[in-house]
């Protein structure tokens, strides 16, 4: 297999790594919440869109725009009923509560859709040529749409009013409250924000992965990678780790085996907590 349809090949998974590393950063930054339930939201996008476009023969198109918005709801109740009233308690009792939230959202999830394997291989089928490679359109679909929201996120956080009020809660909410952001406001469109962004990666995971309700504990892993490689609460840290571990994982898995490819991820993983425990690009880490 030529090196430029490796590279192809990990740069479109590490798109989709991206998203879903994105949103849980994000949550982090803004919050200090490490939301173990991520996956299990990814999961649910994944298995809606299988409904919606298999079951009640909706577009694909449709499916990119509610489930996100069904997931950021989720989320946005998530943070209302529980996480908001543990603001003030330790961080291990939020990780707590997101881990039995998690537990509750697989469970539900396998009562509605059951334990097997679901997909949607007709949609986004075919395949395009690019830089000599043949890539299918489901990948490269997921990889624009991904990468395009994850940087567009990027761009508000960065540009627009709100990131700057985002911004301030996370650095210095005593500050910001007296400035007359709302904390609570910000807080709840950031955790609904994050989790629409695990439901848009199960959207564009539906049609080229086999989704179950146990599709996001294995994906929520190698997100966690990707935040430690790229550094916790840091949002360009994230998108630029997420696409080297794509290629590191593609790469590695064809010369190796798929088994030890991924074993690659979490032994780069350790040895940056080795070597720079904030991560490449993390907030405050030396320069």
């Amino acid at each position: 297999m030529p090196i430029t349809e490796l590279l192809v090949g990990g740069l479109l998974l590490g798109g989709l790594y991206a998203l879903m590393a994105c949103g849980l950063n994000l949550i982090f930054g803004v919050m200090r919440v490490i939301n173990f339930a991520h996956g299990e939201l990814m999961a649910i996008g994944a298995l809606s869109t299988v409904s919606l476009v298999a079951g009640y023969a909706f577009p694909f198109w449709a499916a990119l725009i509610l489930v996100p918005l069904l997931t950021a709801g989720i989320g946005l109740l998530m943070h209302r009923l529980v996480l908001q009233r543990l603001a003030q308690a330790p961080m291990i009792m939020t990780l707590l509560a997101t881990y039995a939230i998690s537990t509750i959202l697989v469970n539900g999830a396998i009562l509605t859709w059951g334990g097997g394997y679901r997909g949607l291989p007709g949609v986004l089928a075919g395949s395009v040529v690019l830089f000599g490679v043949d890539v299918s359109v489901s990948r490269l679909v997921a990889f624009l749409v991904a990468l395009g929201t994850s940087l567009a996120v990027w761009w508000i956080l960065e540009k627009t009013r709100f990131g700057r009020a985002v911004r301030s809660v996370s650095q210095a909410p005593e500050l910001a409250e007296i400035s007359g952001i709302s904390i609570e406001f910000v807080r709840n469109a950031t955790f609904a924000l994050g989790a629409g962004m695990a439901g848009l990666a199960g959207v564009l995971m539906a049609p080229t992965f086999a989704s179950d309700p146990q599709l996001g504990v294995r994906f929520l892993i190698k997100a966690f990678a990707v935040i430690i490689v790229g550094g916790m609460g840091s949002y360009p840290g994230a998108i630029a780790a997420a696409l080297l571990l794509g290629i590191i994982e593609v790469v590695g898995g064809y010369f190796t085996g798929a088994v030890i490819g991924s074993a690659l991820l979490f032994l780069l993983m350790l040895g940056v907590l080795l070597v720079r425990p904030r991560g490449l690009l993390g907030v405050g880490a030396r320069t």
